[in-house]
């Protein structure tokens, strides 16, 4: 009776802890190889999304890129190419797999795409 009463609970056990495991596979989000993610490199003060940024940050698609005067940056986008932050520029960045698009507030930027990739620039209108 006391081992028929062991394998119940013991099986039991492990069909929760089975349950839990699925459960949090299947609640966290998977990032994919081809999901495109804009590493930083940072020349001076520069902000992503209006706080201090530095080398090695991630720039995610929809952030906002300032620069301050005599500063720069580069958002390297791997296979899509890069996009250039030139000094007292602001721009939004927004990326997937096949495009990039930068709508400048103000100041300068340079993009480099690669194979198959387009780019588009917007301006502000006053």
């Amino acid at each position: 009776m006391i081992t028929n009463t062991c394998s119940t609970r013991s099986l039991a056990l492990c069909l929760t802890l089975t349950f839990l495991a699925v459960a949090a596979q299947l609640a966290l989000p998977t990032a994919t190889a081809q999901d495109p993610m804009g590493h930083l490199t940072v020349t001076g003060k520069v902000r992503v999304n209006g706080q201090p940024a530095a080398t090695g940050d991630i720039v995610s698609s929809g952030s906002t890129v300032e620069t301050a005067k005599g500063s720069s940056a580069v958002v390297s986008l791997g296979k899509l190419g890069r996009v250039e932050v030139l000094p007292e520029t602001q721009m939004k960045l927004r990326y997937d797999d096949a495009s990039i698009s930068v709508l400048l507030d103000t100041g300068s930027v340079r993009v480099a795409t690669g194979p198959g990739v387009s780019a588009t620039i917007t301006t502000k209108d006053d």
